[in-house]
């Protein structure tokens, strides 16, 4: 069960190249300027690799750390609301490749499918910035988790920070491409950073036969 956990690394990892690989076959393409569900927007050129290649298995791998969490840290109610938060972060991401934007991804009107997606955004960025908020008050106490506690906190912030940016570019399209990359940059860093050390962790106790 604990090599779940590693789905905190493998995801993002996995999410970064979909849109590498994609944008590569975009030379219109902006990086800065537009959002990375563009690539995957119904109806345009190879949407299949953003959708089928990077955000449907992606946010599995994401999910399966989500759970992992529940298992792999100290049980606590915070704990289990963390890996809850967690792997509805990941189950939005995975949704995101089933249910894509319009072209340009437009922020009103559209097709449903449009709004339903505009809405799995912000609502699973939200997700994760709590629960990594959640898990850095919790650990804090724990002396052997005070590093992960006060970057947990730190990452929250900082993406709560970048959200509103990026929500704030929203209406002139100005850098909203970067702003995204910036916060899903803090957030994927910190799903692999726990990952990894919960994956860790989860060896140790078990070959000091604490599991």
């Amino acid at each position: 069960m604990r090599v779940l956990a590693l789905g905190g690394v493998a995801g993002p990892a996995l999410l970064s190249l979909a849109v590498l690989v994609a944008a590569s076959l975009r030379p219109d393409y902006s990086h800065v300027t537009q959002f990375i569900s563009e690539l995957g927007a119904t109806g345009t050129p190879d949407a299949g690799i953003m959708n089928y290649g990077g955000f449907l298995p992606g946010g599995v791998l994401l999910a399966a750390f989500g759970v992992s969490l529940a298992m792999l840290l100290p049980r606590s109610r915070p704990a289990l609301m963390v890996s809850a938060l967690s792997t509805l972060f990941g189950l939005g991401v995975a949704a995101s490749g089933l249910v894509s934007c319009d072209p340009g991804c437009p922020q009103a009107g559209g097709s449903l499918a449009n709004s339903v997606h505009d809405k799995i955004a912000p609502i699973s960025f939200l997700c994760l910035i709590v629960a990594a908020g959640v898990l850095g008050v919790h650990l804090r106490r724990q002396p052997a988790w005070r590093l992960v506690a006060r970057y947990s906190v730190l990452t929250s912030v900082v993406a709560l920070v970048l959200l509103a940016a990026l929500v704030g570019s929203l209406e002139t399209r100005d850098l909203t491409g970067l702003w995204q990359r910036l916060l899903l940059a803090s957030l994927f860093l910190w799903t692999s950073v726990i990952g990894i050390r919960v994956f860790r962790r989860a060896g140790v106790d078990v070959a000091g036969g604490s599991c």
